[in-house]
């Protein structure tokens, strides 16, 4: 479940300090992820820098075809473009939203001054990037060694992770690119999946029916990573909530600000560019 609090809800925000928090957090404003939207493109400036906290971003490499290949995604753990934690003002790749959610926002130039004033953020997103390269690495055997329904389960409980939720809004040609995979490679892991009874889905809505039996299903990458995330996190004594915390959390005072439905500060800043509700931030 989502905690009230979204201060909270972001793993890398929630790992601040609380005085670093609450001045990191004064400074952003939460917004919608629309489904499809694209925040960031290759070699361009990043416009802004974003903290999911529902739903999640593809990061894409374009390829031949209008849709580009899924080679990460980004939800509640993370942040993007991944090149701002570096202080680096342009993104790497491109970044578009594969479900829809909320993200909390900051402009390129106000996130730069809260990267150089706090030195547990550059250590909490520095320890972030290297999980990626981490990731990346592991991407790459598990594509060759586990199988596409393995790599398929996986897929689904980290979107649950990061949805909260067992119901995803997915469609098979989202799922395929984010395991780079033929489309029909996917409609058949999911339907011996659904003939098992642990999933139900129909076109671009999927429900997970059995979570422990897919939890046995899923390549081994899924558990090696979430070790690997409290480890890297935690090695310093960053503050990692755990659910029974976060449950805390969530009744505490105070909080995040209200979800806001236009961007027009952040669009004003940038030489009148619309972000909102197209979104197009690069």
């Amino acid at each position: 479940m989502l905690p009230k609090n979204l201060s909270f809800a972001n793993r890398l925000i929630a790992a601040l300090p609380a005085a670093d928090r609450t001045e990191f957090l004064r400074q952003g404003e939460l917004l919608e992820l629309p489904l499809y939207a694209q925040l960031a493109s290759a070699g361009e400036l990043a416009v802004g820098a974003w903290f999911p906290v529902e739903g999640f971003v593809s990061a894409m490499v374009p390829v031949a075809g209008p849709e580009g290949l899924a080679i990460a995604q980004v939800g509640h753990e993370g942040m993007l473009p991944a090149a701002l934690a570096l202080g680096l003002p342009q993104a790497g790749f491109d970044y578009r939203v594969q479900m829809a959610g909320r993200a909390f926002v900051w402009r390129r130039e106000v996130f730069a001054q809260c990267w150089q004033d706090s030195p547990r953020l550059r250590e909490v997103l520095g320890r972030y990037v290297h999980l990626r390269l981490q990731q990346a690495s592991r991407q790459s055997i598990c594509a060759h060694h586990h199988s596409v329904s393995q790599r398929l389960v996986r897929a689904l409980l980290v979107a649950r992770d990061r949805m909260h939720s067992t119901e995803l809004f997915l469609t098979h040609e989202v799922l395929a690119r984010m395991l780079g995979v033929r489309r029909e490679s996917v409609t058949q892991a999911a339907s011996a999946l659904q003939w098992r009874g642990l999933i139900s889905y129909s076109r671009g809505y999927l429900m997970l029916l059995d979570e422990a039996a897919l939890a046995a299903l899923a390549c081994p990458c899924y558990e090696v990573e979430l070790r690997a995330y409290e480890q890297a996190m935690s090695a310093t004594g960053l503050q990692m909530l755990s659910g029974a915390v976060v449950a805390d959390a969530a009744s505490t005072q105070g909080g995040a600000p209200a979800c806001r439905t236009q961007a027009a500060s952040l669009a004003a800043a940038h030489s009148g560019v619309s972000l909102w509700p197209a979104c197009t931030l690069l």
